[in-house]
């Protein structure tokens, strides 16, 4: 008579190769959603500094205008004529910037550019922006917002 042999089923102690798969699959689904997440983030923080260093150009941009020392005599003379005239301050004193040259480019590295624009009372100001890599404008008014009027 033959006899066959009856195996008794062990309990398994390893993950069959399609378990693994499975896991190895919601790993990377969850990886490059949080890649995605985090590359927007980041895109989002350098456009809130751009804002943030078209401000203090602004402000640096008031305190040449209203200091003490320039000897401009009209409002529009007192505006520096260049960006660089915030660094190297043509009347004498101190940097008008924090940190010098560096405050003069946005966080993808292209210097600011400054728009001169009238006043409702016919004075002039200027209007400190840049463009972000996907084609958002950002001033000092707000990200999105070039042409804001600025409060007299």
């Amino acid at each position: 008579m033959l006899s066959t042999v009856r195996r008794v089923p062990r309990n398994r102690s390893a993950f069959t190769l399609l378990e693994v798969l499975v896991v190895v699959a919601i790993l990377v689904i969850l990886a490059s959603v949080a890649t995605i997440a985090t590359t927007r983030y980041l895109e989002d923080a350098r456009k809130s500094k751009a804002h943030l260093g078209c401000q203090s150009i602004a402000q640096a941009i008031e305190a040449y205008t209203n200091s003490a020392q320039n000897p401009g005599i009209s409002d529009e003379e007192r505006l520096p004529t260049a960006p660089e005239a915030l660094v190297q301050v043509p009347f004498g004193g101190p940097s008008f910037l924090r940190n010098g040259e560096s405050d003069l480019y946005d966080p993808w590295g292209k210097k600011y550019q400054f728009q001169m624009q009238p006043r409702n009372d016919g004075t002039v100001y200027i209007i400190v922006h840049t463009t972000a890599p996907d084609g958002t404008i950002i001033s000092q008014h707000g990200i999105g917002e070039l042409n804001a009027q600025p409060k007299n």
